[in-house]
């Protein structure tokens, strides 16, 4: 098994411990939606990527479609009372958004 299937592993066991509830967000739209878990899952897809490339810096570009969305929805995340990994992962998805503009 390598580093990150260990710990891709532990991650989703920790997610599937931890906060079951649904976070608000918006979409592109401003439409109410809603993510599941703490965003542990969507963090360790971004490290990954940041570290197959190289970059630690992501734009929305370098992101597959379906992640870019889910990073998106984080972005606009109302992660008060859902914990401080819902939190960072909100932290990580703004950076990553601003990069689309320059900061």
């Amino acid at each position: 098994m390598t580093r990150f299937e260990s710990l891709r592993s532990r991650l989703e066991d920790l997610e599937e411990s931890a906060h079951r509830g649904m976070t608000p967000t918006t979409d592109g739209a401003w439409r109410r939606s809603w993510l599941e878990g703490s965003g542990l899952r969507t963090a360790f897809q971004i490290l990954k990527i940041q570290h197959d490339s190289g970059e630690e810096n992501l734009s929305p570009n370098a992101l597959p479609p379906a992640l870019r969305e889910e990073v998106s929805l984080w972005s606009r995340a109302e992660t008060e009372g859902h914990g401080q990994a819902a939190e960072m992962v909100k932290g990580l998805c703004i950076q990553i958004m601003m990069a689309r503009s320059g900061g």
